[in-house]
């Protein structure tokens, strides 16, 4: 009998030592299956929409360099929260990639809503130089401090105006304006001092806001106005072209510093050539889908003066250099100095 409460005393012991090792390794096999290491990214578009399209160019990339070792698992229509949602939950780890505007990234960086503030850019090309360049990298080093990695810059069009009112043609025409906007600080003061009524929701909202007439308006790339069907509830397409629209794809530092350096390299192989795949797409198909626009029977008009429209932008230069300081306003030189 002793011989016998003697066993059962050393094995209990020994049968707690393997549950709480086993919590263990399954906590260390978190994002991996089948001996592959699966990634979640999330982006607020429709899977037609390029942003999303280049995620998934960037899963099909992985996959094949990884030799089916790396998966990354796309979820689209702000599945995975929005924005400002994925951002905080990249920085936490709980989400391994996500695509964002500059803009929302201010609340780490003050200076990044610079990058979201309209009439900034000359036109495409010189955007693409700001953020290929020194200053790309920059925003990427001050990011990884706030745990988010820059993967790649994808281009997602120039954003136009929509409404229900009338076209847009001068500025008076934008002046209390019920206008969607992005949740970001950058757009809000944008429209203020464009004249409109800025209303900020998240891109998931912009459909009912305008079919219920909380929104007059909106503005987004013409890809997003046709693969969310904005057309069904908007009248007008003016195509102001007031911001060149960049979207970050980021990563988790967390996430990154699991990863073997094999394993970074082949995410920054893939990324890069996603990005290629991703501005050429944009590029076209901005073009090809204004056509499909005006068939389903959306008014487009072109701006009469867009000098007009930036003069009325240019004070917000001033206001971000007093609030931000010298950083600012040496910002504003770099980016100037990248006009040609």
């Amino acid at each position: 009998m002793l011989q016998k409460k003697m066993w059962t005393l050393c094995l209990v012991p020994l049968l707690l030592i393997a549950f709480f090792g086993g919590c263990t390794n399954t906590n260390q096999l978190v994002g991996t299956a089948n001996g592959k290491t699966v990634l979640r990214l999330g982006t607020d578009t429709s899977p037609d929409a390029p942003e999303s399209r280049g995620a998934q160019k960037l899963a099909e990339l992985l996959k094949e360099k990884s030799n089916g070792t790396l998966e990354i698992q796309v979820y689209e229509n702000a599945q995975l929260g929005n924005m400002r949602d994925r951002n905080e939950s990249m920085r936490m780890g709980t989400i391994d990639m996500g695509t964002t505007s500059v803009g929302f990234l201010s609340v780490y960086e003050p200076l990044m809503g610079i990058f979201d503030l309209p009439y900034l850019y000359q036109d495409k090309a010189h955007e693409l130089r700001v953020f290929d360049g020194p200053i790309g990298h920059e925003i990427d080093q001050k990011l990884q401090a706030e745990g988010l990695r820059v993967l790649c810059y994808f281009d997602a069009g120039s954003r136009q105006i929509t409404n229900n009112r009338n076209p847009i043609r001068t500025p008076a025409d934008l002046k209390r304006l019920r206008l969607r906007v992005p949740q970001s600080e950058a757009s809000l003061e944008g429209f203020k001092t464009l004249g409109a009524w800025p209303i900020p929701l998240p891109f998931s909202e912009v459909y009912s806001a305008l079919q219920h007439g909380v929104a007059e308006g909106q503005e987004n790339p013409v890809s997003l106005i046709f693969y969310n069907k904005f057309y069904e509830v908007q009248k007008y397409l003016s195509l102001t072209n007031h911001q060149l629209f960049i979207q970050v794809l980021l990563i988790s530092e967390k996430t990154w510093r699991k990863l073997s350096p094999s394993e970074q390299q082949l995410i920054m192989e893939a990324a890069r050539e996603a990005q290629d795949y991703e501005r050429e797409l944009a590029a076209r198909e901005e073009v090809e889908l204004l056509e499909h626009l005006k068939e389903k029977g959306i008014q487009i008009n072109e701006i009469d003066h867009p000098e007009e429209f930036a003069a009325k932008a240019f004070p917000l230069r001033e206001i971000y250099s007093k609030r931000l300081g010298q950083q600012a306003r040496h910002l504003f030189e770099r980016i100037d100095a990248l006009r040609q």
